[in-house]
């Protein structure tokens, strides 16, 4: 089996919740490291997280088996924060991977279930739940091309087109935004698929 490449978006500022995502406590551990934790679950999976400045020590702490990578301009939105992370990726392998795996921190809902069907998709594809799409994104071949040679500041849904997958999962939509968010986050901790 091909590796699986992931890349976690970890960049952004946290403004409205008032701490980094990405080290929120979540049953005693980080939001990161049991988002890696799950990841690996997948075979031959290389994770790549995406992060600013101030968390950059931090998430190689918390996560030593990852590959870390600095978004200096984070501001710019996620398209670019992706391709630094193809950046790092095409330095290590020499080539762009066929397949990518992108996942946001801030958007933790999702089984390794629902990732394994993904992966069977042989285009670019999410999934989907109540009529609204979710994370994490598969990329596929030409449309990782296009992300990489996309201007970063473009947001994605203006450069791929995405199939859904429909789920049945009501905490797809889970979005770590705000502290109430963080009660269905603890919530979603308690569950067998987190």
């Amino acid at each position: 089996m091909v590796a699986l490449e992931v890349i976690i978006l970890a960049a952004g500022r946290s403004s409205r919740l008032g701490q980094p995502k990405a080290l929120v406590d979540v049953g005693g551990r980080s939001l990161i490291s049991r988002i890696v934790d799950r990841l690996q679950n997948l075979s031959k999976v290389t994770i790549t997280v995406v992060t600013n400045g101030d968390l950059l020590a931090d998430i190689i702490i918390e996560c030593p088996s990852i590959h870390a990578v600095l978004n200096p301009d984070p501001e710019k939105g996620r398209t670019g924060s992706i391709r630094h992370g193809l950046d790092s990726i095409l330095e290590r392998n020499g080539r762009l991977p066929d397949r990518l795996l992108i996942v946001p921190v801030d958007r933790p809902g999702w089984s390794i279930e629902i990732i394994r069907d993904l992966l069977g998709s042989a285009v670019s594809c999410c999934p989907s739940w109540n009529n609204r799409g979710g994370h994490p994104l598969l990329l596929v071949g030409d449309d990782i091309n296009a992300v990489y040679l996309s201007s970063g500041d473009t947001p994605l849904s203006s450069i791929i087109v995405r199939e859904t997958m429909f789920f049945e999962f009501p905490f797809l939509h889970l979005n770590i935004d705000t502290k109430e968010d963080l009660d269905e986050l603890l919530l979603a901790s308690k569950e067998d698929w987190f």
